[in-house]
């Protein structure tokens, strides 16, 4: 009978400390927080080039502050602010030294989408996670300029046109973890595409640039982020919780 006093005593006093941490850690729908990672971009893959002279993938980075708004434990309001590099490359496959075009330039974009988690269990704390939302960009680059593979000037790519300011619609799958401070990690992958044309191309190669074509950048990319949130309400003391 002692132990079974002692029992129900000690799982009392757990269950109020438990409650009484929650109420020292009570949460908010606000989250604010990061991303970092990378990204892939190419040239128009509908485009039509000519024999020697192929595309490739191009790195770049993507740096983020993010904020996100709860409406359910299992939606989210997502926006922020991104800083992406992006841009292309084309090789002159019969050239054996600086055979390689490489433009880069950087973008400021402000997306707006929701996040759709889904747990293995109801008191799961990870998560698989679909994202969709809309984005604006802004590029940071020149109107117009003349790119050469090298000082032989064998390849030249005239850049003329384009938009810098445009939409971009964006879809993702992520994998994460919240934990019970209400801290979440995410990672996955997220494509961005674009309907139109960021850059007009007119690219020319052989004797007196006899031989030419026109190609387009879009700005679409797939990324790869990890991403980490801090609930706004571990910013506030716990003695403000109580009435």
């Amino acid at each position: 009978m002692k132990n079974l006093i002692l029992f129900i005593a000690l799982t009392f006093t757990s269950l109020h400390a438990i409650g009484q941490a929650d109420n020292d850690n009570r949460l908010t729908p606000w989250h604010i927080g990061f991303k970092l990672g990378g990204n892939i971009s190419k040239l128009d893959p509908n485009d039509t080039f000519i024999p020697n002279i192929t595309p490739r993938n191009k790195m770049g980075i993507a740096i983020s502050g993010l904020a996100s708004y709860d409406l359910h434990r299992n939606v989210s309001l997502v926006t922020g602010i991104n800083l992406t590099t992006r841009g292309y490359r084309l090789v002159n496959d019969t050239v054996g030294v600086d055979n390689k075009i490489k433009q880069t330039f950087a973008s400021v974009q402000v997306p707006l989408g929701f996040s759709f988690r889904q747990h293995p269990s109801p008191s799961s704390s990870n998560f698989f996670s679909e994202e969709i939302g809309g984005v604006l960009n802004y590029s940071f680059r020149k109107g117009s300029e003349t790119l050469y593979n090298s000082d032989k000037q064998q390849v030249r790519v005239i850049e003329t046109g384009g938009n810098k300011f445009y939409p971009m619609v964006y879809g993702g799958l992520l994998m994460g973890r919240t934990s019970n401070k209400g801290k979440r990690t995410e990672y996955g992958v997220t494509y961005y595409h674009t309907f139109g044309t960021e850059i007009n191309l007119k690219v020319s190669s052989g004797e007196f640039y006899n031989k030419s074509f026109p190609l387009h950048y879009n700005g679409s990319n797939l990324q790869f982020t990890f991403r980490y949130y801090f609930n706004t309400g571990n910013f506030q003391k716990s003695n403000e919780y109580f009435y």
